[in-house]
C-alpha cells in the first residue's frame, strides 16, 4: 500500500500547526505575574497609621477581611507612600504563637498556711515574661485546686489565675495536666497556693516556667466568628459544620463548652476548603470527670488548619448524645512589621495578581521585640478606584486560550481520524 504524499504533508502540517498552538498555550497560561506593582495593580486598600516608636517599627495586625481577601502566603500584600513601596517584614501565626520554653525555677518561702495548704513564691527574671508554671510531682492519681497570684513589689498581690485544677487521672487512662496558664503576666514574683482538698496525695517536687519569646508575647488568639452551616446526629454520631466567612484564615483550637459532668467522648475534626473535600486535621478526646468536690475536664483540641470550613464530629456512641452550649474556635491572624513613618500617608494594598516581594527586614525580623512596639492601626477597606488589570493580555484572557487549546486538540483529532478512514478506504481498493 502507498500512502498518498498529499495525505501525508497534510499530516505533517497538521501535527506542526498543532504542536506551535500547544506549546504556545502551555507557555502563556504558565506566564508569572511579576513582582514589581504599582498602586493601581491592587483591588482594596485601607489608611494605615503609625505611632512614634524606639525602635523606629510598628506592629499591625491584619484583619480576618484582609487575610481572606489575599491569596494564600499573602503575596499580594504591599505598602505605599505615595508611589514609594515601603518594605514590611511579615509575621505568620506560627511565629506569633512559637511555643514556649520551660526553665527549672526556685522555690522561696515553702510552707503551709493556717489550712494545710501548700504555699510558696517563685521570682522572675526582669527580662523575661511567664506564661505558663508547671508544676512537678511523681505523684499519681490526684486533683487538686491552684491559686496563682503576681506582685511587682513582693506586698501587694494580685490574682492572675483562681480555682485551676491540676491533676493526674492515671487510673482512668486520661492525660495529665499539671500546667497553670498566667497568660500574659509582667509581675516579678509570683505566689502559688495549692489546697489541700481533692482526690490522692500530691507532694511538689519542683517547678518549671515557661518563658514566651517575644514575639508570643504580642498577640493572643481571638475567638473567631462562624456560621454553622450544618447540624446532624445519626448513628450516635453528632456532626456540626461551620464556616469561617472568609479564606485562608489560621484556626488554632475548637473548645467544646458544656456543662455536662462524668463524660468522655472521642472528637475529629475535618477541614475543607470548599465545603465538599474533607481532610482530617485532629482526632482527640473531650471529658469531665467530678471527683470529690473538684472537676477534671479537658475541652480543647489543639490542631492547625488556614481553609475555610470545618466540620466536628463528636462519638457518643452508645451514651446520650452531649448537650453542647457552645463550640468556639480560636486563631491568630499574620503580622506586619512596618516602619513608623510618622505624619507620612501610609497605605496598605492587597487583592493583586503580583509575586511575593523580597524585602531585607524579612531576615532580620526575628530579633526584634514585638512586645513593645505601638500597634498601627487601620482605617476602613475601601476600593481602589486607580486599579488597572496590568497582567498581559494572555493572562487575563487565560480562559480564552484554554478554549483554543480545546478547540485545537479536537480538531486535530478529527482530521487524524479522517486520515485513518481515508488510508484504511484507500487500503480496500487496493
Amino acid at each position: 500500500m502507498k500512502i498518498d504524499p498529499s495525505n501525508r504533508t497534510n499530516l505533517s502540517v497538521l501535527f506542526l500547526a498543532a504542536l506551535v498552538c500547544l506549546l504556545t498555550a502551555s507557555f502563556a497560561l504558565g506566564m508569572p505575574s511579576v513582582a514589581e506593582s504599582a498602586p493601581s495593580d491592587y483591588k482594596s486598600r485601607s489608611a494605615t497609621q503609625t505611632s512614634p516608636s524606639p525602635s523606629g517599627y510598628n506592629l499591625l495586625e491584619l484583619t480576618d477581611e484582609i487575610v481572606g481577601q489575599t491569596r494564600p502566603g499573602l503575596p499580594d500584600l504591599r505598602l505605599y507612600h505615595g508611589e514609594e513601596e515601603v518594605p514590611y517584614g511579615l509575621v505568620t501565626d506560627e511565629e506569633l504563637l512559637r511555643p514556649a520554653r520551660y526553665e527549672k525555677a526556685d522555690i522561696f518561702n515553702r510552707g503551709t498556711d493556717q489550712a494545710g495548704n501548700l504555699v510558696f513564691e517563685l521570682t522572675i527574671p526582669p527580662d523575661k515574661i511567664a506564661r505558663t508554671i508547671n508544676l512537678l510531682s511523681g505523684d499519681k492519681n490526684f486533683i487538686r485546686s491552684i491559686q496563682v497570684e503576681g506582685s511587682r513589689d513582693g506586698q501587694e498581690w494580685t490574682v492572675l489565675a483562681a480555682g485551676r485544677t491540676i491533676y493526674d487521672l492515671t487510673e482512668e487512662h486520661k492525660t495529665r495536666r499539671s500546667e497553670v496558664n498566667l497568660g500574659l503576666t509582667h509581675f516579678r514574683y509570683l505566689r502559688v497556693t495549692v489546697y489541700n482538698e481533692g482526690k490522692g496525695k500530691f507532694t511538689l517536687s519542683g517547678v518549671e516556667i515557661a518563658y514566651t519569646s517575644p514575639a508570643g508575647s504580642a498577640l493572643e488568639t481571638k475567638e473567631r466568628p462562624y456560621a454553622a452551616v450544618g447540624a446532624v446526629t445519626k448513628d450516635g454520631v453528632q456532626e456540626y459544620t461551620m464556616d469561617l466567612l472568609q479564606p485562608h484564615l489560621p484556626t488554632r483550637e475548637l473548645e467544646i463548652v458544656t456543662k455536662e459532668e462524668n463524660f468522655n467522648r472521642l472528637i475529629e475534626v475535618y477541614s475543607s476548603e470548599d465545603n465538599k473535600d474533607w481532610r482530617l486535621v485532629a482526632k482527640s478526646e473531650v471529658y469531665s470527670y467530678r471527683l470529690d468536690k473538684l472537676t477534671a475536664r479537658q475541652g480543647s483540641i489543639k490542631f492547625r488548619t488556614d481553609n475555610r470550613y470545618l466540620k466536628v464530629r463528636i462519638h457518643d456512641r452508645d451514651n446520650l448524645p452531649l448537650r453542647i452550649e457552645a463550640i468556639k474556635l480560636r486563631g491568630l491572624n499574620p503580622a506586619v512589621v512596618l516602619p513608623a513613618l510618622e505624619g507620612k500617608e501610609l497605605f496598605l494594598y492587597w487583592n493583586s495578581h503580583v509575586k511575593a516581594p523580597v524585602y531585607d527586614i524579612q531576615k532580620f525580623k526575628g530579633s526584634m521585640d514585638y512586645s513593645v512596639m505601638p500597634r498601627a492601626t487601620l482605617g476602613q477597606t475601601e476600593e481602589n478606584k486607580a486599579f488597572r488589570d496590568s497582567r498581559p493580555w494572555t493572562e487575563r484572557n487565560s480562559w480564552l486560550l484554554k478554549v483554543i487549546l480545546g478547540l485545537v486538540v479536537l480538531i486535530l483529532l478529527v482530521v487524524i481520524l479522517q486520515s485513518i478512514r481515508k488510508i484504511s478506504s484507500d487500503k480496500r481498493k487496493e
